[in-house]
């Protein structure tokens, strides 16, 4: 199976920092583009107490920090490999996968959650939903 196209969803954790150097190590041996993914979390763009939704102007300015948050991970490749970057805004796990067949990619990589267990089990891991409903093969980085 050729690798073509990885996935990277990053989150500017040290799990996600660890999984984009090593996508662009296996994309410089393999000459694959490496797709960067943040994900504005959508419950971030609710106001707990009130449960109102923000002004499209805010929602804006979250979206500029994840593109802000791509352009410092795009300026860390290295010069010969191909970087893409994506800011969805949406549930994190289904928008990884939506991504995933969109973009037709052959590997995701990621970083592990980072949550202990309890946690992960009250709110769910990224990372585990995206193993488990994923079409391609999925890459885990601790």
């Amino acid at each position: 199976m050729e690798i073509k196209k990885i996935l990277v969803p990053v989150d500017g954790s040290d799990p996600s920092e660890r999984a984009f150097s090593y996508a662009c190590a296996f994309a410089e041996k393999t000459g694959a583009e490496v797709i960067l993914l943040y994900v504005v979390d959508a419950d971030t763009l609710i106001y707990p107490v009130y449960r109102v939704s923000l002004a499209e102007s805010d929602t804006s300015s979250i979206k500029k920090r994840g593109e802000d948050t791509l352009s410092l991970y795009a300026n860390d490749a290295p010069e010969d490999v191909k970087i893409r970057q994506i800011v969805n805004i949406g549930v994190p796990g289904s928008s990884i996968i939506r991504t995933a067949e969109a973009e037709d990619v052959d590997l995701i990589i990621m970083g592990n959650s980072g949550k202990g267990s309890v946690s992960s089990f009250v709110m769910g891991s990224v990372s585990h939903y995206t193993v488990h409903h994923a079409k391609c093969p999925v890459l885990i980085v601790k």
